[in-house]
């Protein structure tokens, strides 16, 4: 039995099979780490709305071609000039838009900034062209289209 308390080899094993546990623990938390940080970054790039600001930017564009369009049926048989009409069919539109996205909890403005036009021989102008701020925010996104230039005259 003296023979054993002085005979210290069994140490060294115990402590080097201490340090591969200890090792091989560090290793499985990095490993789960890492995984764990690839699951949030694709996780992440799948919660970007592209679609909603996609089908935000198209609806815009249709509803800027229609009220053109609009505009033109309205001053037909109204006193008012094509710009004012079209500016109130446009701001309506807006307006109905942001009561719709505020449904799904998402905050759209869409303003308009300034309707390009060229004059006709017979001085009445067409609208070639607007400009609009197109700004979409949820809980996780804020995007800002500062001035998207929407041709209407297609």
């Amino acid at each position: 039995m003296a023979d054993l308390k002085k005979d210290s080899n069994g140490q060294w094993i115990a402590l080097s099979g201490f340090v591969i546990s200890l090792i091989i623990i560090i290793l499985a938390v990095m490993a789960n780490q890492a995984v764990i940080a690839g699951y949030h970054s694709s996780n992440a790039a799948l919660e970007f709305p592209k679609e909603n600001i996609r089908e935000l930017n198209l609806q815009t564009r249709d509803n800027a071609a229609i009220a053109r369009e609009l505009a033109y049926e309205i001053n037909k048989t109204s006193n008012e000039s094509i710009h004012i009409i079209y500016d109130d069919l446009f701001n309506n539109c807006s307006s109905q838009m942001r009561m719709l996205y505020a449904i799904h909890g998402e905050n759209i403005n869409v303003e308009l900034v300034s309707i390009n036009s060229t004059t006709k021989v017979s001085n009445a102008s067409e609208i070639d062209m607007i400009k609009v701020n197109i700004t979409y925010a949820n809980e996780k996104t804020f995007y800002v289209a500062e001035p998207e230039i929407i041709e209407v005259n297609v």
